[in-house]
């Protein structure tokens, strides 16, 4: 009897166990399964995942929507920015039409004007100032003086010379300090108005001694509006524009007029 029962045991535990592996073993094949189909799907581009699962790839949605916002953002900077330039460009010929006498715009660098005699000197220097005086009633553009806390900026006219000298061209002598100074005055808009161009010519500093002088400056600020970006549904946007006229001399070995903004 206990010989039987111990064979009936060792039966049933063999029965037991094979029945066992053979519950594990499909888990095991649908876990693989599983595990391979998901890896196939992460390696799927986005249509591949749309035709598996029907499955709207949002990524790629977000992705799509940033780099059209960047782009339209790049494309309103861009015309932005263009109208700055060109704005820019169209005040910078204007300036050099306005205050230089004799301007073309076919000289060598497209920034300056040759004069050669003293009188195409002082020519040049009062036509600048007397276009400064009348810009309102000459010029085309919403273009307006500078003004500052306390009144308007106006004209500053700066002459740089070598310290006083003596020049004898006919026996080839030529004795003067080197050491530059320079002299300034300022001139009101408001006081322009009410000035002649006589005066100016009647005053000392506007009495030239070409041997020693070096550079004759006249610096000046405007305003502009740029009433371009209206038609952009934008506010019009003010700028200020620094601008020289400047007259070379000796350091050039020539006589040149510029004008820089």
């Amino acid at each position: 009897g206990v010989a039987a029962m111990g064979q009936g045991r060792q039966g049933r535990i063999p029965f037991r166990s094979a029945g066992g592996n053979m519950m594990a073993q499909p888990d095991s094949d649908l876990r693989e399964a599983s595990l391979r189909e998901d890896l196939k799907f992460y390696f799927m581009n986005p249509c591949e995942k749309y035709r598996a699962r029907r499955q709207i790839p949002w990524k790629l949605c977000l992705q799509i929507l940033k780099i059209v916002m960047v782009t339209t953002q790049l494309i309103l900077f861009g015309l932005s920015n263009q109208l700055v330039v060109s704005f820019k460009e169209e005040n910078t010929v204007a300036f050099k039409h306005l205050f230089l006498k004799g301007y073309s715009g076919l000289d060598e660098d497209d920034y300056s004007c040759s004069v050669y005699t003293q009188q195409d000197v002082y020519d040049s220097i009062y036509f600048a100032i007397n276009q400064y005086r009348q810009l309102k009633n000459i010029s085309l553009g919403t273009l307006g003086y500078e003004q500052d806390e306390d009144d308007l900026a106006g004209l500053k006219i700066c002459k740089q010379q070598y310290k006083k000298g003596t020049m004898l061209p006919s026996n080839d002598t030529l004795n003067i300090d080197s050491t530059i100074e320079t002299e300034c005055i300022r001139l009101d808009a408001q006081v322009l108005a009410n000035t002649k161009t006589s005066d100016l010519k009647n005053s000392s500093f506007f009495n030239l001694e070409f041997y020693r002088l070096i550079e004759v400056e006249i610096a000046f600020k405007l305003k502009g509006i740029d009433l371009q970006t209206i038609h952009a549904r934008e506010l019009p946007d003010c700028y200020e524009f620094e601008n020289t006229v400047s007259g070379v001399s000796k350091t050039m070995h020539r006589n040149q007029f510029a004008g820089n903004k």
